[in-house]
């Protein structure tokens, strides 16, 4: 082999003066460095591809823990959705409830219709919004929430002042005791009997002997029996200071001490004590004042609020 065509390498041994000589040829040597270079860029490529891989591992395992969450969240907003749901048609049965307690005797059904029409519109935009952006969709469930809450704490106090409301216009006189034709009303008027000028208590429906007197408010007897000017009388005695008298009757048809609801018949026209014919002698009296009967006939929660509250 041509010297030029080999490369020798002279080592040198420290302190010792000895020296190493390699000698490779040049056609070796160019392999050699073409196979350090191949391998210098395979480790480069080596370390690119694992470098690459793991970036996509990471990314990979961030997308299945964000599509888990996710999951997570999107189950806990359908079952936030069912507890809306259950809750506003609690509401929509709530408001049903008040509006029998404010005297309607029949719900509307139109009415219902249209809230549950309503409830199911934004229900809809709620369960839209959860497949296209959760956190939109978990706003408005949390705007729902708040509304049925603020809801629930009004329907509370509404519930409880129309409780107190009915409670006293239970024990208000709001019906007729009689139906029949008012002969006498309250004021002065010339006595039939004694043909002297005195005041009308309270005011006197014609009707016939027999005929059903009704109690016109929840109460107490508190008396029933004889008296020398009412003949057969009734008293009863209801909250809120009201008291009312039925007099003149041919028949009493309850006891002292009897707890009696609006309406139930509780004695028959008379014509008994100082009276001229069969007739309903009615007087209203609140602490003991006696008021006009006229204003509490034909009453109902509202107009008793206007008219005597």
């Amino acid at each position: 082999m041509k010297k030029e065509d080999t490369v020798s390498f002279v080592i040198f041994k420290n302190n010792s003066g000895k020296s190493y000589t390699l000698t490779v040829s040049q056609v070796k040597l160019q392999f050699m460095s073409l196979g350090f270079l191949g391998a210098i860029i395979a480790l480069g490529i080596g370390i690119y591809l694992s470098y690459n891989v793991n970036i996509q591992q990471a990314a990979y395992t961030k997308l299945k823990k964000e599509f888990s969450q996710k999951t997570e969240t999107i189950k806990l907003l359908n079952e936030e959705i069912d507890l809306i749901r259950s809750d506003m048609m609690d509401l929509i049965e709530k408001e049903e409830r008040l509006e029998l307690l404010l005297g309607k005797a029949t719900v509307k059904k139109k009415l219902r219709k249209k809230n549950i029409k309503r409830f199911k519109k934004e229900l809809s935009i709620i369960e839209n919004s959860v497949e296209d952006n959760e956190t939109r969709a978990l706003e408005l469930v949390n705007l729902v929430k708040a509304y049925v809450d603020e809801f629930n704490e009004k329907y509370s106090i509404h519930l409880k002042r129309t409780q107190l409301m009915t409670a006293r216009f239970d024990a208000t006189p709001s019906i007729r005791p009689l139906y029949g034709r008012v002969m006498s009303r309250y004021g002065w008027r010339r006595h039939p009997i004694s043909k002297k000028r005195r005041f009308h208590k309270g005011i006197d429906i014609a009707s016939w002997t027999g005929a059903p007197i009704h109690v016109t408010a929840d109460g107490i007897v508190e008396y029933a029996g004889w008296s020398r000017t009412f003949g057969y009388v009734v008293v009863v005695n209801h909250s809120y200071g009201y008291r009312t008298y039925y007099a003149h009757c041919s028949q009493i048809l309850v006891k002292r001490k009897e707890i009696v609801k609006k309406g139930q018949v509780i004695a028959q026209v008379g014509s008994t004590g100082l009276s001229t014919g069969p007739h309903l002698h009615y007087e209203i009296r609140k602490w003991n004042q006696r008021l006009n009967p006229i204003a509490f006939l034909d009453l109902d929660m509202f107009t008793a609020r206007r008219r005597i509250w």
